[in-house]
Order: C-alpha cells, then structure tokens, then sequence
C-alpha cells in the first residue's frame, strides 16, 4: 500500500503548497482511493506537479461533512469523471463553530450535487464498500474521550450541539491487518478505534492515519491517548492534520519510530 499526502496543513515539499485541511490518496494492490479532497483547488494543483493522475482514482470518501475536507471535492471532479464519492447522509447541514462565522459544512452547490447525483453515495453507519473496505460511522461516545471542541448544526435560527453522527472512518483490510484513515476523529480517536474494534473483530489495527483532534487538548488528554494507542500496539502511526504540532511532538517522543510526522508531498510504502 502507498500513502501520498496531497493536503496538510504543512509542508516540507517543493512541489506542494499547504492549507487547513486533509486529502490522502491511497493505492493498494487491487484500487485508488482519495480519502478527504482538502479545503479548495489545492489538490488538483499538488497533484498535478507531483506528477499523480487523479482520474485513475477509483473511489473517493469525505470523513465528515466539513468544508476543509470537502471544499476540493468539485475540482476533483472536475479531473475524475467516474469516481464516487461516499459521504454520511447527514453531513449536508448547515454547521457552525463557536469563533468562526457562517457555514462550515460541506460547500458543494446545488448544480453539482444535481448533476452527479448517481455519483454521490449516502452512507449510514458501517458501511462495506467491498470485502476489504468499510465505512464507520455512528460511534458512540466514550467518558473520558470526549470531543475536545464543541460543533453546532442550525437548524432555523436555532443551533444544536454537533453531535458528529455523519463523521465515518476508512477502513482498509490487507494481508498485514487493518488500516484505518480518519480526518479530524471528532468523536475522539479513541472511541473510533475501539469501535472499529467491535464493527471489525479479531482483526489487529496496523496502521493509523489520523487528524486528532488535539490542538486544544491538555497535556494529560494527549498522554491518556498516546497511552492507549500503545496497549493497541499499532505499529505505524501518522498523526497529521489537526492533532496539533504539541500532540504530534508528544506522539514522537513516547513512541519513538512508530511515528510518521508526514506532510503534504510526503509519500509512504506502508
């Protein structure tokens, strides 16, 4: 499996630029998927100079209904005219963050959710796009994991607390275990990989590639995470996006080698 990192919110690479946001292309033996299309054109572009033809993507997926996961998603139509694209049946709200004004959803218009509507694929739950590839969503919360900011869906002029429902994790069978890609783990990466655990039993976790979610977590959030993932014994570890740069440094210095501090243009042979 190759891991290419089309959109971080940093970079080391010449040939990449960098935004608030996630885009992750993934090549396994047997298919092409593009978990996440970043926050605007900004893919397209990378990939573009990085040399990657995203026509030859056979599937794509959004992590949740956010506009800095889905904001890419019409240009790389654009490029891609076959893929599909699987996302939550309730991430098309309107939602908002408490510091920031006006919509944060999924910014897709109204002629193009018209015009490829035989390409956009509403899920529920867990999903099983094949025999080696799931879907999860709907996982349920965990004391002690909770989310770390607070969303809100609005609904009229009445807001709601988010409760992350159409947030869903990819899930990648191979001969190694499971390789599970999330983009802002929402709902705690925690309760995700214990979920994951529970939807897809008996089968050791191998690889992690994650936005956290940790930027605004203390020390001692961070470290009961970091603990955790130890006793799972995952062996690679990639924590990008909006874990925040203190979590991912906490990551490297208590779990050494199995920690990937990956950026935009980054490429990895898993």
């Amino acid at each position: 499996m190759k891991i290419t990192f089309l959109i971080d919110n940093k970079t080391e690479s010449t040939e990449c630029d960098a935004e608030w946001g996630l885009s992750v292309l993934i090549e396994t033996e047997d298919k092409t998927i593009l978990m996440d299309q970043g926050a605007s054109p900004m893919l397209v572009n990378n990939a573009r100079r990085m040399g990657l033809d995203l026509n030859k993507v056979d599937l794509a997926t959004a992590s949740h209904g956010h506009n800095d996961h889905t904001g890419g998603t019409e240009y790389f139509f654009e490029v891609n005219d076959h893929a599909p694209i699987y996302v939550h049946k309730e991430g098309f709200s309107y939602q908002v963050v408490d510091d920031i004004d006006g919509n944060i959803g999924i910014p897709w218009s109204e002629e193009f959710m018209e015009e490829n509507a035989e390409r956009i694929i509403r899920t529920e739950g867990t999903y099983q796009i094949d025999d080696k590839t799931w879907l999860i969503g709907n996982v349920p919360s965990i004391e002690g994991f909770t989310p770390t900011e607070d969303f809100f869906i609005k609904v009229g002029d009445k807001f709601f607390p988010d409760q992350m429902r159409h947030e869903q994790t990819l899930v990648i069978e191979d001969e190694k275990g499971l390789h599970v890609f999330s983009g802002c783990s929402h709902k705690g990466i925690i309760p995700i990989l214990r979920y994951i655990g529970q939807e897809i039993p008996g089968k050791k976790i191998d690889t992690l590639v994650a936005g956290m979610h940790l930027y605004c977590a203390t020390d001692e959030f961070i470290d009961a995470t970091i603990k955790e993932m130890k006793d799972l014994g995952i062996r690679k570890i990639f924590p990008v996006h909006c874990t925040g740069m203190n979590a991912i440094l906490r990551f490297k210095m208590q779990m050494g080698d199995a920690v990937e501090i990956a950026t935009a243009g980054d490429v990895y042979e898993i």
